[in-house]
């Protein structure tokens, strides 16, 4: 299961939040946060999601993209 309209991705070292909120911001950005700050990953939810296909078309594109993916729901199992 994934949550609609979010991803996770990493970049390419030397990468800013403004470049990365120019390259997303025609999907409408709700949140931008940095996950893991020494691998450069990113937690992204958008108003308007275009779907993987597109993302990965414009990360591809941009060329400092390490990799994007949907955000997994993960649930808890009852015992």
């Amino acid at each position: 299961m994934f949550k609609e309209g979010e991803y996770l991705f990493a970049t390419e070292a030397g990468v800013t939040v403004e470049e990365l909120r120019s390259l997303f911001s025609e999907f409408g950005i709700i949140k931008l946060d940095s996950l893991i700050v020494h691998d450069r990953s990113y937690h992204l939810i958008l108003k308007n999601d275009p779907g993987l296909a597109t993302l990965e078309k414009k990360a591809s594109a941009f060329g400092k993209i390490r990799y994007i993916e949907k955000n997994q729901i993960l649930q808890k199992y009852k015992k």
